[in-house]
């Protein structure tokens, strides 16, 4: 099962196996083709409210160097929207981030 599916020319990978409610996940992206920052990043709740709306200045990648992770902690469970876009360009990607429930013990 895959945490996180993508599509897009702007790939959303997350870094922690197995999200569940009240975790931080980090997000990098990695841009398939050659584009400029800066970038708007969107990520929407199951429920349909905007969690993070940030803009970019440089694209977390993950690698050595690069800006640090995009953070955030999920409030519920469920399929959240990730949406990232070049602000002047054409590159985007759209991706879903299936948080499961907390265990109960």
């Amino acid at each position: 099962m895959s945490l996180v599916e993508s599509s897009g020319s702007i790939e959303t990978v997350c870094n922690s196996p197995g999200a569940k409610v009240g975790d931080t996940l980090k997000l990098v992206f990695r841009a398939l083709d050659d584009s400029e920052p800066p970038y708007t990043v969107k990520i929407i709740s199951p429920a349909g409210k905007v969690v993070v709306e940030r803009v970019l200045r440089e694209l977390p990648t993950g690698r050595p160097q690069s800006a640090p992770p995009l953070t955030f902690t999920a409030p519920a469970e469920g399929d959240y929207k990730v949406e990232i876009w070049q602000l002047y360009g054409k590159s985007r990607g759209q991706a879903t981030l299936r948080v499961a429930a907390v265990d109960a013990g």
